[in-house]
């Protein structure tokens, strides 16, 4: 079990917000961080919520890197004063959140250990998450999800809408070229039954499996079958079994030796050894999709998606900075957010995962290509 199923299931992004809006802070109490109408946030509640995201490994490194550190600091205190907008505004928009609402999310996330109450414990124990503050993260999704449901209930895209989004943005509908390619990796060192490498290659063992690349291609120009060469001498326990197969790879999903070599060859060439951190590939492609212009109606779902997702986040905007100025919102000196409006990403989803503040101060997740020791 992992942090996404035990987290609190708001994706959080800081956006743009309206200055006048909120107080810096002036005559708060000392043990308090801020204020939302007459409700203080208490300096215990702030510092519980700052140890869970440290404890979950998204807090910055306090002493090398002291200004990440202090907009996480002010992205709890955002966090929490929302949070606290929410529970005042939800009996006048209708939502509430019972304890059942709460255990029914509770026992999804337990049907994961399989009714194991021990490995249920001991997660928790692992992360440093009590089942008290797990309950309540559960509690703060739902409300904010009702909450969200009840700003977002009238928001529509048109056909119109998408049709004119779609030609303004033509360049953002450009299904990239795509390379459907196989290889064939000879390792330094060959990997343990986990795939892992078993000790750090030598000058030797890279030689060795240079030596072993060529001859494998040698054997491939001379009419072997690449396929079955794959099987009998790639080290990538992934593609071996399968003869090598990548399928469809788009640029980006590479380490960029092997990319490089990719999308210079052309169909049906082989490379020669390429050399990336697992060892040598030889790549074959067996198809080129070109780069294509997707029309507006291959392309009209992506479009509604996301004209609706950009509406909902500036709705969600307008109406927190509305909810707060109209409560009255006021952080003692220093904590007051670069960006006080916080809204979701559109990622929620029943198993979702929570992004520190400090993501959220920072303009939320950039996504990264991972390797394995196919290079993909």
């Amino acid at each position: 079990m992992t942090k996404k199923f035990l987290a609190l299931g708001l994706a959080i992004v800081l956006i743009a917000m309206v200055a006048a809006a909120i107080g810096c802070g002036g005559g708060l109490p000392k043990n308090s961080v801020a204020k939302v109408g007459t409700v203080l946030i208490t300096q215990d509640q702030f510092n519980a919520r700052q140890t869970q995201y440290v404890n979950e490994g998204k807090a910055p490194d306090k002493s090398n890197q002291p200004g990440e550190w202090k907009a996480f600091q002010q992205g709890v205190a955002g966090y929490l004063v929302m949070m606290e907008v929410l529970k005042q505004e939800a009996p006048s928009s209708g939502v509430t959140v019972t304890d059942a609402e709460v255990k029914a999310q509770l026992d999804t996330i337990k049907q994961m250990f399989q009714g194991d109450e021990k490995k249920f414990a001991d997660s928790l124990k692992a992360q440093k998450l009590t089942l008290d503050e797990l309950n309540q993260n559960l509690h703060d999704k739902l409300l904010f999800t009702g909450m969200q449901a009840v700003v977002f209930k009238d928001i529509t895209v048109t056909d119109e809408e998408s049709q004119a989004y779609y030609d303004a943005h033509l360049a953002e509908f450009v299904r990239g070229e795509t390379r459907t390619a196989r290889h064939i990796l000879i390792a330094p060192v060959k990997p343990s039954a986990n795939g892992t490498a078993t000790a750090t290659p030598t000058a030797a063992d890279w030689a060795a499996a240079k030596s072993e690349a060529d001859k494998v291609r040698s054997e491939i120009q001379n009419g072997a079958d690449f396929a079955a060469e794959a099987k009998k001498y790639s080290d990538d326990a992934t593609t071996k079994a399968s003869g090598g197969s990548l399928g469809p790879v788009r640029k980006g999903q590479m380490v960029p030796a092997f990319e490089q070599a990719l999308f210079a060859l052309n169909k049906g060439e082989l490379s020669q050894p390429v050399k990336t951190e697992y060892g040598y590939h030889i790549i074959q492609v067996t198809e080129i999709t070109p780069q294509k212009q997707l029309s507006y109606d291959e392309a009209r779902e992506t479009v509604r998606a996301k004209l609706l997702t950009m509406k909902q986040d500036q709705a969600w905007s307008n109406w927190l900075s509305k909810a707060e100025s109209e409560l009255g919102v006021s952080y003692r000196a220093g904590l007051q957010p670069a960006a006080s409006t916080i809204t979701t990403s559109r990622s929620l989803s029943t198993s979702t995962t929570s992004r520190a503040p400090d993501d959220a101060s920072t303009t939320g997740s950039t996504s990264s290509q991972s390797t394995t020791s196919t290079s993909k």
